[in-house]
Formats: C-alpha cells, sequence, structure tokens
C-alpha cells in the first residue's frame, strides 16, 4: 500500500516523462536550421526531410550532404545538445504536479548531460517540481551505480522508496536490491532504447507496468486505497 504522505517519488526522464524520439526531432530542426542560417544555400526544411530521422548516424548524413567536415560536426553536434527543445511531456504540467503534490518528496534520476537534461525540463515546464534533481554527468555516477539512490535513503530513511523508469537494462536494478517499489513503462515502438523484458534477468524488471505516464494516476489511487 502508498501513503503518499511517507513516500518519496522518484522519476527517470527521457522516454517516462516525455517521449525521447520527439527530442531528437527537435534537435535534428535546430541543427538544419542553425546549417540553413549559416549556409544560405541551404534549406532547413529540405535538409530535415533528407535524412532518416530513426538512424543513429543522422548527422553524419546531414555533414556529408553538406559536405562539412569533422570539426564543424562537433560543432553542431554541441548545438543539437545545447538547443532548447520543442517537447510535451505525457503529462501536462498542472496535472503531474496535482499527482505528485501529496509525496513526501520528488526526486528526478536520469543519466545524461546536465545542461542538455535541465534544458529538457525547463521545455517541459517541470523544473521547480522537484526537491532534488540528480543527473550523472553532475552527481558523477551512471545507473545501475548506487550513488543516487543511496542520496535518496539517506535523505529520507523512514519513507518508502518508488522509482519510476522505462530501461530495463539499467533503470531498477539498483531500486530493486535496495527494496524500493518500480514501475516501469512498458517499451513502446518510438522508444530510443528497446529491449523486450522477456530478454532481461528478473532483477532488471519492475515490479508493477503501466503502459503510458497517464496511467500512473490510476496505479497509485489503486495502490493507495488497497
Amino acid at each position: 500500500m502508498i501513503k503518499p504522505s511517507e513516500s518519496v517519488v522518484v522519476f527517470d526522464l527521457d522516454d517516462t516523462l516525455y517521449a525521447e524520439y520527439d527530442y531528437k526531432l527537435s534537435g535534428i530542426r535546430a541543427v538544419c536550421t542553425l546549417i540553413a542560417e549559416t549556409h544560405p544555400q541551404f534549406d532547413a526544411e529540405s535538409l530535415a526531410a533528407s535524412i532518416r530521422a530513426d538512424r543513429n548516424n543522422w548527422l553524419d548524413e546531414l555533414c556529408r550532404l553538406c559536405r562539412l567536415n569533422h570539426h564543424e560536426q562537433q560543432s553542431l553536434l554541441w548545438a543539437y545538445r545545447l538547443h532548447r527543445p520543442n517537447i510535451r511531456p505525457y503529462l501536462p504540467a498542472d496535472e503531474f504536479v496535482r499527482l505528485t503534490a501529496p509525496f513526501a518528496a520528488r526526486a528526478l534520476i536520469s543519466d545524461g548531460r546536465s545542461i542538455s537534461q535541465r534544458l529538457k525540463l525547463a521545455a517541459l515546464g517541470l523544473s521547480a517540481v522537484f526537491e532534488h534533481i540528480l543527473i550523472s554527468e553532475a552527481e558523477g555516477s551512471e545507473k545501475p551505480q548506487p550513488e543516487r539512490f543511496d542520496f535518496i535513503r539517506r535523505h529520507y530513511p523512514h519513507c518508502r522508496w518508488i522509482y519510476i523508469g522505462d530501461n530495463i537494462k539499467k533503470d531498477f536494478v539498483t531500486p530493486n536490491r535496495q527494496g524500493w517499489l518500480t514501475i516501469g513503462i512498458r517499451p513502446q515502438p518510438h522508444h530510443i532504447h528497446l529491449c523486450h523484458p522477456s530478454d532481461a534477468p528478473p532483477d532488471h524488471l519492475p515490479q508493477l507496468w503501466i503502459n503510458s505516464l497517464s496511467e500512473l494516476p490510476d496505479l497509485l489511487n489503486r495502490e493507495t486505497s488497497c
């Protein structure tokens, strides 16, 4: 049974609070726009239409098309990482705030570059929701390393800890071992990191599943009333 006032709810970010593929599309559009602004012979929309966004080597393709060298490509990579994304949360920000408000505390544990992840949170309207934002680059620890989970446990020793994520390769390993309640979002075709639950060992799997974050309110209400 979940008692929100006695529980800390902790979220992953990418493909948990929003669709990471949308971030990729946003970044590609930003890079194409930058190229068009600095190289007038190119059109941003035409460039974006000429590459396969679902491939990992989209930037290689784009630079070959525009005859840009390795050093120029690195500048574009940082433009991608530091662009202000056009993304939407799975749950509207006001709804997310209402959902998480009853909990003793709210935190985010996410792997990635600190500025990039914080720009995502700002775009989602969620920067001010969390008491703790623990991003791997800033904290020097990546999942499934335990340091950030240990931090939450030390700060809230008498609470129940809940972790909500999507990546069964790394999200749930440590919280499962530490006795957290783990909730997973089932893999969707558009997810960046796809791994079918049948391919993962039992200790990598969450204890509860939802199909999308929109199901979380019903799940928490159900678990609260049990």
